[in-house]
């Protein structure tokens, strides 16, 4: 069984084999990230964040795999892709056995774990190489868990209980270090003891159980511990209880999307996200509470119906939702939640347990009635995971070509700005760079604050030759954050750029007055003083009244060693002026400031009066 698990698990998902490196997250964690070249890195990787441009995640086992990755094969996507199928084949086989201890029969495990296997839902962690968090995590929480199971089913004259239970701690700590979800594993422990543990009357858990389930709570404080210790602590807030309601029912809505999708699977692609709910006029928060009130009576009205084991079930499925449940915010950009599909890499294996034991339910049903014969039933079976296959395989066809991946991400949701500047930084990757600025305008014209969004069409701008353009769209960024390095880097090479070509048409314009000035503009804005005061003068050579330059050049020769040399130049500035413009209020400021310095009071405040005046001041 194992190897048709694993076998059905190739067919399903080794398309994506064949992916690259993708523009979203695989370029930060893994193409550019230096601590991935030597070993002797490893220690830097447990005391920094996953991105070292945030405080958020906390994540250093998802890095060293990459380490790992890295010296085996270097850059080649291949091994990652193969890392990530390797994992979740391996994710089956611990549910498999999970299952067995759960379900009791091989009949129920065996279709339980193929369906976690192939399904289509599963594509998103798999084909995508920043999807390694949720499948390591799920490996060892699905570890620490089936660990658990073997501990809690032993005699306690068994030697080998106690080693069950730690090495359950152990694989439960790895997991947190995988992923931050991982937190959730104290209470499904605390759901397994309660549905299918045992536990005397009137009480939820004995005291042999909350003194099994405390230990990984004091795990989760270790964890919460270090965290705080190594300062990876950023965690945002709803700003009203308002806000925080919303948040979770459009959590709640996107779940009965998932429900519709574990079924019909049509509509999977990239980084899914839902539009927040923001009025009580919505009829999608109405429909949604609506959905849960009949949930709600549902379960009051049958749950002695069910088994408990079903109960626990779907207890896995809601419990492991709870880190995105958006209880704290989780946008993917303006006005949208992330409810990605890999979102529910682990929640589905509860559901798809509970699907299989209600399924046998009713086919046992419908048979003694009648209604369906038992090698219909089988057929039927195995043309719904064919079925889920063949989605399987073409989602993941679709993410091998990163372009048609975007592409089938926007179709169906173009409101996503994040899929959008991924789309043009891909474009821009293959060379289609006026495609790229297209879509960057378009992210722009949404999120005009996008730094991310605003560097890349600057530099789609420059690969076209727009180099002037490009200059002024990274000169509007004022706070780059955690961008800076980035945007001086792709400004300095922006200048450079301009220069030559400033440089080439002088050559064919030697008495262009507006180029010498252009020319120098440039040579100022590299710190290339010298430069720009010999392109400044030969500007003036051939327009002395070339208001601009005489500023410019007096700028320059202000902070010389001989600062007196500007004077000349502002007062020319104020000479050739015509009113109250700019240029001559920011020559009389100048000129206040230097004799100011020079110790010349009076000169100083007279210059700083005419400054006011020009500026319309009283």
């Amino acid at each position: 069984m194992v190897f048709a698990l694993v076998l059905c698990g190739l067919v399903a998902h080794a398309v994506a084999l064949n992916g690259s490196f993708k523009t979203m997250d695989d370029e930060s964690s893994i193409v550019n990230n230096q601590n991935l070249r030597s070993f002797s890195s490893v220690g830097r990787i447990f005391t920094r964040s996953f991105f070292s441009d945030d405080r958020t995640y906390y994540r250093p086992l998802v890095t060293v795999s990459f380490l790992l990755d890295y010296q085996i094969a270097g850059l080649k996507p291949f091994f990652y892709y193969l890392t990530n199928l390797l994992l979740h084949l391996a994710d089956t086989v611990l549910l498999f056995f999970t299952f067995n201890v759960l379900l009791k029969k091989k009949s129920l495990s065996f279709p339980a774990a193929l369906l976690f296997v192939v399904h289509p839902v599963s594509w998103e962690a798999v084909a995508n190489i920043a999807g390694r968090s949720i499948l390591l995590c799920a490996f060892w929480q699905f570890a620490a868990f089936l660990l658990y199971l073997r501990y809690a089913s032993r005699s306690r004259l068994d030697p080998w209980r106690k080693a069950y239970y730690i090495c359950s701690l152990l694989a439960f700590s790895l997991a947190l270090l995988s992923k931050e979800s991982a937190v959730v594993l104290p209470f499904l422990v605390a759901g397994y003891e309660y549905w299918m543990g045992h536990r005397h009357k009137g009480r939820i858990l004995t005291a042999q159980a909350m003194g099994r389930i405390l230990p990984f709570v004091a795990v989760v404080a270790g964890y919460l511990l270090l965290r705080k210790l190594l300062g990876v602590t950023n965690v945002a807030f709803w700003p009203s209880l308002q806000y925080l309601v919303f948040g979770v029912l459009t959590f709640v809505s996107s779940v009965l999307v998932y429900l519709r999708i574990f079924i019909f699977p049509v509509d999977l692609h990239f980084d899914r996200t839902t539009a927040y709910f923001t009025s009580f006029a919505d009829s999608g928060v109405w429909l949604t509470l609506a959905a849960i009130v009949i949930f709600g009576w549902m379960a009051g009205r049958f749950h002695r119906q069910w088994s408990r084991r079903a109960k626990f079930l779907l207890f896995w499925f809601g419990i492991t939702l709870l880190p995105v449940a958006q209880l704290i915010p989780l946008p993917a950009h303006a006005g949208y939640a992330a409810t990605a599909d890999h979102f529910f890499y682990i929640p589905s294996a509860g559901l798809f347990a509970f699907f299989v034991l209600a399924t046998r339910t009713v086919f046992q049903r419908t048979i003694r009635r009648g209604t369906i014969s038992r090698p219909s039933g089988l057929l039927l079976a195995v043309t719904v995971f064919v079925y889920f296959t063949l989605i399987a395989i073409g989602q993941n066809l679709h993410a091998v070509h990163e372009l048609s991946m975007f592409e089938r991400s926007l179709g169906y949701d173009p409101y996503n700005t994040r899929v959008r500047n991924c789309y043009a930084l891909a474009l821009a990757k293959v060379g289609l760079f006026a495609d790229a600025e297209q879509e960057f305008r378009k992210v722009l014209a949404a999120e005009p604050w996008d730094t991310r969004a605003r560097i890349g069409f600057a530099k789609s701008l420059c690969d076209q030759g727009k180099c002037l353009e490009a200059v002024f769209e990274y000169e509007a960024i004022s706070d780059a954050g955690n961008m800076q390095d980035l945007l001086d880097d792709n400004l300095k090479y922006t200048y450079d750029v301009v220069i030559r070509q400033y440089q080439k048409r002088l050559e064919q314009e030697p008495d262009n007055s507006r180029l010498h000035y252009s020319l120098g503009v440039m040579y100022a804005k590299t710190g290339r003083s010298r430069e720009a005061i010999r392109e400044y003068l030969q500007a003036l050579r051939l327009d002395p009244r070339s208001r601009p330059a005489l500023y410019n050049l007096g700028s320059l020769l202000e902070s010389s060693p001989q600062p007196e040399k500007a004077v000349v130049y502002f007062k020319k500035v104020i000479a050739l002026g015509r009113g109250k413009d700019q240029l001559s209020e920011y020559a009389y400021r100048h000129l206040s400031k230097i004799y100011e310095l020079r110790g010349h009071a009076r000169r100083a405040r007279a210059y700083f009066r005419a400054a006011e005046k020009v500026a319309g001041k009283k």
